[in-house]
C-alpha cells in the first residue's frame, strides 16, 4: 500500500508545495508542512485513500493554521516578558507580579493531573486541542471538557485569592 502512496505522492507533491509555500511564504516551512501532511496520510492506514488529494490540502491548511497559532502565542509570551523585564524602577509592581505568578503556579499544581496536563499543553505550550488530544490519546471532546473544568477551577480559586479581605481594627469590638 505504501508504494501506491509514493506514486500518488509524486503527483500531489508539486501542487502541495505550491499551496504550502503560498500559505507561509517560506520554502523550508512549506516542506515541513507537506512532509507532516504525508506522514499523517501514511499513518491513516488507507482510510483517506479515496480523497487523498483533498485530504492532504486540508491537512496542510490546518497545519499552517496551527503554526500561526503557536507563533502568535510565542510572540505574546515574548512581548510580555519584554514588558516585565523593562518594567522600570517600580520594584513593588515586579514583586506583586512574581507573587501572583507563584500563586497561579500553586493553583495549577493543585488541579487534578488530568486537567493540569491538558491546561499545560494547550494554555502554556500552545498546542491546539487536536494536537493535545493526539498527544494524550484522548477524544477531542474530553480535552475540551477537561480544559474548561481546569479554567473554571482556576478562575474560581484565583477569584477567591484576589477578593478583598475584610479588615477589622485591632482591639476594636465588633
Amino acid at each position: 500500500m505504501q508504494e501506491e502512496y509514493v506514486e500518488k505522492f509524486k503527483l500531489f507533491l508539486p501542487k502541495l508545495r505550491r499551496f504550502a509555500y503560498g500559505l507561509c511564504g517560506s520554502a523550508t516551512v512549506a516542506e515541513d508542512l507537506v512532509q507532516e501532511a504525508f506522514t499523517r496520510l501514511l499513518s491513516s492506514k488507507g482510510s483517506q485513500e479515496q480523497y487523498a488529494e483533498q485530504w492532504l490540502f486540508k491537512i496542510v491548511r490546518n497545519l499552517h493554521i496551527d503554526l500561526i497559532r503557536k507563533e502568535d502565542i510565542r510572540d505574546r509570551y515574548h512581548e510580555r516578558a519584554k514588558e516585565f523585564s523593562r518594567g522600570g524602577n517600580d520594584g513593588t509592581a515586579q514583586i506583586e507580579t512574581l507573587i501572583t505568578l507563584a500563586h497561579v503556579r500553586d493553583l495549577i499544581n493543585r488541579l487534578p493531573i488530568e486537567q493540569r496536563e491538558v491546561l499545560l499543553l494547550v494554555g502554556v505550550e500552545g498546542y491546539s486541542y487536536r494536537e493535545a488530544s493526539e498527544i494524550l490519546e484522548l477524544p477531542i471532546g474530553t480535552v475540551t471538557s477537561r480544559l474548561a473544568r481546569a479554567r473554571n477551577r482556576l478562575l474560581g480559586s484565583y477569584s477567591e485569592y484576589s477578593a478583598p479581605k475584610e479588615v477589622v481594627a485591632d482591639g476594636g469590638a465588633k
